[in-house]
């Protein structure tokens, strides 16, 4: 089995895809061409087993079976060397502050802002195991 990402719900596509390219420098890697979804990572995305992805996605492309709901029931965690600035990136994009930088006990550096819907994205620093 492979992960090959997360998918946020939402109401406004390209707003949500511009503010996760703004706030985190994620690249478009595909879009439908009727606007319901659109695929940000880095590199190139593939419908099977690929890297890690983020896809936003409209409601209605999922309307035969969900109805709209809160995008907050989850959290997004995107990983960076510095974490001060991708907070302070994901602040000037429009993301609200839930977590101003912090070093937790374990010494890994973390943030978390919520997006412009509300969904919880934690920004950390790479974790070194010994």
């Amino acid at each position: 089995m492979h992960f090959g990402g997360m998918t946020l719900m939402v109401n406004d596509v390209d707003a949500t895809a511009t503010f996760y390219a703004q706030a985190f420098g994620l690249d478009k890697v595909f879009a439908d061409p009727d606007g319901t979804f659109i695929v940000l990572g880095k590199g190139v995305w593939s419908p099977g087993p690929s890297t890690a992805s983020l896809t936003i996605e409209h409601w209605k492309k999922i309307e035969d079976f969900a109805e709209p709901g809160p995008a907050n029931a989850f959290r997004v965690f995107l990983e960076t060397a510095d974490v001060d600035d991708a907070y302070q990136n994901a602040l000037a994009a429009g993301g609200h502050s839930a977590l101003e930088p912090t070093t937790r006990p374990w010494g890994q550096r973390v943030a978390v802002i919520r997006d412009p819907n509300g969904a919880i994205v934690e920004i950390g620093a790479p974790v070194e195991y010994s």
